[in-house]
Parts: structure tokens; C-alpha cells; sequence
């Protein structure tokens, strides 16, 4: 009786596996990755100059006749002003002060860290492409030798169990 059971439940297990063993793979995978990508861009950023100042000091004084004289004379100004004076017959000190205005151009690095998603798909996909003759008779003949094996297969452990008998029986019963 135990080795009945034991039949029966390989002959179960061999049906199974010839139902679902030539099942195609249906395969779809994905992948997503994220990259942080940095950019380091250079560029010169313009820079305005602030205006510039000077400093005059003078001596003026008076001679005998009357008239201004410049004792002594001190200026302080920097490269970019264009500083001119004149002292008239009357005593009058004319100046005239000028900046030139001036933009430089300063690097500055500027980073930029942007995110960059990639995606992969992998599909299988079935390729239609049609038999030879020979690759269709042996697909045929091949079905149809399972089909008889499992038909002896099923009359053999009917005649060693009788379990088709016993089913209809149950099935009577019903």
C-alpha cells in the first residue's frame, strides 16, 4: 500500500512538471540609478570700482608785491586719478579732479551639483521566426509521445491500484 502512495504521488508530480516545465520565461527588469553630477563652471563676474579721492596741500602766501605765491605744494592720489591744477595771476587755485571709472572682472567659480536618474530596461521579448519541417515533427512527435506515455502510465497503476474504479465508485456514491 505504501508503495501505491508512493507511485501515485510521483505520477502526480511528473504531470505537474510536464504542464509547467516548458513555460516561457517572461522576463522585464529595471534598473534606476541616480548620479549626483558636479559642474564647476569659471566665468568673471564684473566688479565696479569705487571712486577714488585725492589730497592737495598748499602754502600760499603773499610776496612783496602782492601777489600769491606757492610756497609748497603736496598731492596724494592713487593711478587712476587725473588730478590738475592751476593757480591764476589773481591767487585763485583751480583744480580739476577726475576718477576714470574702471570695471574689472573678477573669477569666480561657480558649482552646480544637479541629480541625473538613469533607467534601464531589459525586456524579453519572443522572436517570431517559423519552423523548419523537421523542428514541427519533432514538436508533433514529441507531444504525442507524452500523451502515450502517460496513457500506459495511467492503465499500468490502474491495473496495479485500480483507482480509476475506486474514483467512479466515490463518484457514485456522490
Amino acid at each position: 500500500m505504501k508503495g501505491n502512495r508512493l507511485l501515485i504521488l510521483v505520477s502526480i508530480i511528473l504531470v505537474l512538471i510536464s504542464f509547467f516545465a516548458c513555460r516561457s520565461a517572461k522576463q522585464i527588469s529595471t534598473n534606476t540609478e541616480a548620479k549626483y553630477d558636479s559642474i564647476v563652471v569659471e566665468k568673471l563676474v564684473p566688479y565696479a570700482l569705487p571712486e577714488d579721492s585725492a589730497k592737495i596741500r598748499a602754502l600760499l602766501e603773499c610776496d612783496k608785491n602782492g601777489k600769491v605765491v606757492l610756497k609748497w605744494f603736496d598731492e596724494e592720489h592713487t593711478k587712476r586719478v587725473n588730478l590738475q591744477f592751476k593757480l591764476d595771476s589773481l591767487g585763485n587755485l583751480l583744480a580739476y579732479f577726475e576718477t576714470a571709472r574702471d570695471t574689472i572682472y573678477l573669477p569666480v567659480k561657480e558649482t552646480t551639483v544637479g541629480k541625473k536618474i538613469m533607467t534601464q530596461s531589459i525586456v524579453t521579448r519572443v522572436v517570431e521566426k517559423k519552423l523548419n519541417w523537421w523542428q514541427k515533427l519533432f514538436i508533433w512527435t514529441g507531444g504525442i509521445a507524452w500523451i502515450v506515455a502517460i496513457i500506459i502510465f495511467l492503465v499500468w497503476t490502474n491495473n496495479k491500484t485500480s483507482w480509476i474504479s475506486l474514483l467512479l465508485g466515490f463518484i457514485k456514491k456522490l
